[in-house]
């Protein structure tokens, strides 16, 4: 089997131009669409999943975030993307609101630094993997004697799977396989002398999402100018909350800290996002991930029962202050 193998930095210069310039280059909300995700999973682990997240339609560059548990549960909300600006790539650290409005928060300087790695056909022996059949072998091999595995399904779809691959396997594996049209990376597994082996699979879904980004938001975070874009968008009215704080004689520091977390992301996510929501659609949010989070903290033990009560009983106390009448003036 001949395989193409492009320059990663070519690639990336072309394909990780993402939402920016494909869609309405001049407006501030950009929105854009997904119709395939990837959940990589450990064999070892398999209780969550990072998500990648395409379009396999105009092979745009995907979003990834750490998401799922092992009931395709959100467990966090964070997202990752790159974002071309200023003839950069910026690798992007951002919150994922209500699963569909994106915040970025942090970033660096993208650069394709992942060495390619040549694979080559292990044997004509096929192998079949969960519900995946026909799969071909390939391997590379390091000077040190470590060799990376590679499991290849051809499903014949005349897609182009190298960028989302590209994307988790040069974050965790640090290579950068060429893959034909139609080629998905079923397994991958890092072998190394001692024979420790770490392995992950795949799931591929069709999907139907929509994920919006505020360009002006992003580009202001990474021209260091943020506190002028936020005194530009504050709303006039917002609730109470994002200004003063109150808390009740019994909660503890940790507590309060959490419920502080939880409120600083809200005002954000209304700051952003308010005017293209409805204050039906923010109060649902509001008590959604109330529960989500207090979902999360009741499993890892962050909060014990007495603090998990008190967290989820002060932020119900809040939830009147989601009413429009009973916003404040800023």
């Amino acid at each position: 089997m001949n395989v193409c193998y492009v320059n990663p930095v070519e690639r990336k210069f072309i394909q990780l131009t993402f939402i920016i310039f494909s869609y309405l280059c001049n407006a501030q909300t950009l929105k854009y669409h997904y119709d395939k995700e990837m959940t990589f999973f450990s064999e070892v682990d398999n209780k969550a999943g990072i998500s990648v997240k395409f379009n396999s339609k105009d092979q745009s560059v995907p979003v990834y975030s750490i998401d799922y548990n092992s009931d395709k549960k959100y467990i966090r909300n964070t997202i990752n993307f790159y974002y071309a600006y200023r003839k950069n790539i910026y690798r992007m650290d951002g919150v994922l609101y209500n699963k569909k409005y994106v915040s970025g928060n942090g970033f660096r300087t993208y650069s394709a630094s992942s060495p390619i790695r040549y694979f080559k056909k292990a044997s004509d022996t096929l192998y079949d993997y969960k519900s995946y059949k026909n799969l071909e072998k390939r391997i590379a091999t390091d000077k040190d004697g470590t060799k990376i595995e590679l499991f290849i399904a051809n499903l014949k779809d005349n897609i182009d799977y190298s960028e989302p691959a590209l994307f988790y396997l040069s974050e965790h594996y640090g290579i950068s396989p060429g893959l034909g049209k139609g080629e998905v990376v079923v397994y991958a597994n890092y072998i190394f002398n001692n024979n420790y082996s770490s392995a992950n699979f795949v799931q591929l879904n069709d999907i139907n999402e929509d994920v919006y980004f505020n360009k002006e938001q992003i580009e202001s975070l990474i021209d260091d100018n943020y506190n002028e874009f936020s005194k530009r968008i504050m709303p006039v009215k917002n609730p109470t909350y994002c200004s003063v704080i109150p808390f009740g004689s019994n909660v503890d520091k940790k507590t309060i800290e959490e419920i502080q977390s939880f409120l600083s992301e809200m005002c954000e996510y209304f700051e952003l996002w308010s005017k293209y929501e409805t204050n039906d659609q923010f109060k649902k949010y509001y008590d959604s991930e109330v529960n989500r989070r207090a979902e999360i903290y009741k499993n890892n033990g962050e909060l014990n029962e007495k603090q998990l009560k008190v967290y989820i009983d002060e932020l119900s106390q809040l939830k009147n202050l989601n009413s429009e009448e009973n916003f404040d003036f800023n």
